[in-house]
């Protein structure tokens, strides 16, 4: 006798297979924390000894020194880097930022300090909530202004203060921050980008006379 031939009390008697368990949703994004040792040097402790709390040492995967600083001591604490003679940070030999979303504060502009006299370097960051404007380093560091315009472009942080904060890579019409994480892959803009001969990559030749032949021509050399 089949299943379907029993009478409905012994079909009834018969115990229903368990329920599959929910498969379990994939763990989402954590916080990013850097990994590593603190690295102190003579300039941290300097900080540290002028600053105390408002400086905190960060830890370093490939032991470069790195300090974290309050937003409202973030000037004065640049000023005092480069000022200070025992410092001696004379060069801003880079400036970025970074998007963490799943941080407290996800937005980090980083500076990068160089002594040319001492020969010692050291990183600065500084956390922004989103939205939140940051202080301008033009005063400190002429080299700023353009890095600072790079990162309004990119991650669209407002740079307090600052003389000329236009868009100095992006076109005029351009919507959105590229380099957030949130930003879109694909789509038309980045289409018509690469379709764009002008902003891909172009080596010249040595020669000046071919180097002026293909930038008259809008460009084409070898890609």
């Amino acid at each position: 006798m089949t299943e379907e031939q029993k009478p409905p009390a012994e079909q009834a008697d018969k115990p229903k297979p368990a329920a599959k368990p929910a498969a379990k949703a994939p763990p989402g994004p954590k916080p990013w924390a850097p990994t590593g040792e603190v690295v102190e040097t003579d300039v941290t402790r300097r900080l540290k000894e002028r600053f105390e709390a408002a400086v905190e040492g960060i830890p370093s995967p490939v032991g470069e020194a790195g300090v974290r600083v309050a937003k409202d001591r973030l000037i004065e604490v640049l000023t005092f880097l480069k000022e200070d003679p025992e410092c001696a940070m004379n060069f801003l030999s880079d400036l970025t930022a970074v998007h963490f979303p799943e941080n407290e504060q996800p937005l980090e502009v980083v500076y990068h300090c160089y002594s040319i006299p001492k020969g010692h370097s050291l990183r600065v960051r500084a956390g922004l909530d989103d939205g939140e404007a940051c202080p301008t380093a033009v005063e400190i560091w002429k080299t700023a202004d353009w890095h600072e315009r790079e990162i309004h472009d990119m991650f669209g942080i407002v740079f307090e203060g600052h003389p000329n904060l236009k868009t100095i890579l992006l076109p005029d019409d351009w919507e959105g921050h590229p380099f957030r994480k949130e930003y879109p892959l694909g789509g038309p803009k980045e289409e018509a980008i690469r379709k764009d001969a002008l902003s891909r990559p172009v080596y010249l030749p040595d020669d000046p006379e071919e180097a002026r032949r293909i930038i008259k021509e809008g460009g084409r050399g070898s890609e």
